[in-house]
């Protein structure tokens, strides 16, 4: 309870001394705490150079992110489509032995994002999202010359590569004000959706075109065109991708070049209680995994994991057994994408537009159970591909407003890296158990069961964090206002959120 009691969503700089700001929302009065570096007077930000920071943020930064996260699902998913494309017979896997294959994946996913998280702080971004991609594009391209044990030790690369790129989220942390953050988070994750269209139009177009040429299967083919363009534009990343914001507000770049913009920069860091040039603190892991809040974030978060984890690998092979051809199935499997993108963008919007982002992510949650009740209950091809996008249009949004509020909700960067990996975790164990409980077509009983049976557990996770979350923020300014009204000050207002984490008592969740 004292950990409820105690508990932010906003990093703080160590050094500075904390007053209160108050936005207003269309849900009401949002709190945040702000940061003056010389007195506790808020610095306000000249709105006209700061609309033109965000903007050039929106038109360089989400691109290159958005487009990183689009290949990495290209690659990471494409095993579903080359499986449609013959990959299973050609290389002579047994159903088991492609399960596998797709496993590896996310235990090599989940193994370092800890570090990952934390590399951030000590490697340029650019190197890491970079290297990450001229990594993961390259395993993926020798697929197309691997047998069994290739593949099992390439789709293990290939996790371990992947997840420097979901580090987005925490570098987006870094940039963009809270309310900012859902729609920018969307922008980034829309690209898998998008990513899945992409790669089931591609099949489609190299299962028709391009099988047997110069004495390539088409499915090997698919691992190369999507592998060399992952490298290729990783190039891209290494030449534009800014470093971290302190870093770009004190040397500029070539993004921000202007005295004024890099002034706002620093603004928007300090009102958005980000700690500069935050360092790795052991404590911080520990007061993680003691929060309540991460373990029913993470069990949020796994929930959307499972639908999205097992549809982007299974897809095809769902829709094929529906009893379309293999061809169409490759376009088939665009539809529920459609879906996903187009709840991704009005979730996303409507969560920021009525700063009420746990309510959407449980609305979302309960679209996607919904869908999974629709492939249990009925055999009719329409339905089933309706029940699909239902799943896809459901747990795209979830995953992204769920990130929006848990990730910011843990104070200290360490304490934050950790819930992102703790949270991976999660996901990727969940993914795991979609590669082993849909084994028996065509219907999918055990898979869809098992995922309707997490899905309910994520919903009773949001419903107490939403009660967790808004009972604190009242407890806490009722205290602030009991301290108000008798001339007194909270002893550890002075104190840094790097000492005390999400137990410092100026802070507010955002829900």
């Amino acid at each position: 309870m004292e950990q409820a009691k105690d508990t932010a969503n906003v990093l703080m700089d160590s050094k500075d001394t904390t007053t209160f700001h108050s936005e207003d929302t269309k849900s009401g009065l949002d709190i945040e705490a702000d940061n003056s570096s010389s007195n506790n007077e808020v610095e306000e930000i000249d709105p006209k150079v700061e609309r033109r920071v965000v903007r050039k943020l929106d038109m360089v930064v989400l691109p290159l992110l958005s487009l990183s996260f689009m290949f990495a699902y290209l690659d990471r998913s494409n095993i579903g489509n080359a499986r449609v494309l013959g990959m299973q017979a050609e290389v002579g896997l047994s159903a088991q032995q492609y399960l596998n294959c797709v496993m590896m994946f996310y235990l090599g996913y989940m193994l370092i994002e800890l570090p990952a998280g934390m590399a951030l702080r000590y490697v340029h971004p650019r190197y890491c999202f970079a290297g990450a991609l001229f990594m993961f594009g390259t395993f993926a391209t020798l697929l197309s010359v691997s047998g069994y044990a290739g593949i099992m030790v390439l789709r293990l690369l290939i996790g371990l590569a992947e997840v420097f790129v979901t580090n987005a989220f925490i570098y987006i942390s870094l940039w963009y004000r809270h309310h900012e953050m859902a729609t920018r988070t969307a922008a980034i994750y829309l690209m898998t959706p998008v990513a899945g269209a992409i790669s089931g139009l591609l099949a489609y177009g190299i299962g028709s075109g391009l099988e047997g040429t110069h004495g390539i299967a088409s499915w090997k083919w698919l691992f190369i065109i999507e592998g060399v363009a992952t490298v290729g534009f990783g190039f891209v990343v290494l030449f534009f991708l800014p470093g971290l914001p302190e870093n770009t507000a004190k040397h500029g770049s070539w993004l921000f070049r202007d005295e004024a913009e890099r002034r706002v920069l620093a603004q928007r860091q300090k009102k958005s209680q980000n700690s500069d040039n935050a360092r790795f603190q052991p404590h911080q892991i520990l007061m993680c995994f003691k929060d309540i809040k991460f373990w029913l974030g993470s069990f949020m978060i796994g929930t959307a994991g499972i639908g999205i984890g097992a549809f982007s690998v299974f897809l095809p092979t769902f829709i094929r057994e529906f009893g379309y051809g293999r061809v169409h199935t490759q376009l088939l499997t665009m539809i529920p994408y459609a879906f996903g993108l187009v709840g991704l963008v009005f979730f996303s919007w409507l969560a920021d537009r009525l700063q009420q982002k746990i309510l959407t992510t449980l609305g979302c949650t309960l679209i996607s159970c919904v869908g999974f009740v629709m492939l249990l209950g009925t055999t009719n091809k329409i339905a089933l591909v309706a029940g699909s996008c239902f799943v896809a249009g459901g747990a795209y949004p979830a995953l992204v407003t769920a990130v929006s509020f848990t990730l910011p909700m843990h104070g200290g960067y360490t304490k934050r890296a950790t819930s992102m990996w703790g949270t991976q975790v999660f996901v990727q164990c969940y993914s795991i158990i979609a590669t082993q409980v849909y084994r028996d077509p065509p219907r999918f009983f055990l898979g869809h069961g098992i995922a309707l049976g997490l899905y309910a557990l994520g919903v009773a996770s949001n419903i107490a964090l939403y009660f967790i979350l808004t009972r604190t923020n009242a407890a806490r300014d009722r205290r602030q206002r009991e301290l108000a009204e008798r001339g007194e000050v909270d002893p550890n207002a002075e104190k840094s959120i790097e000492e005390l984490g999400d137990f410092h008592p100026n802070f507010r969740y955002v829900t």
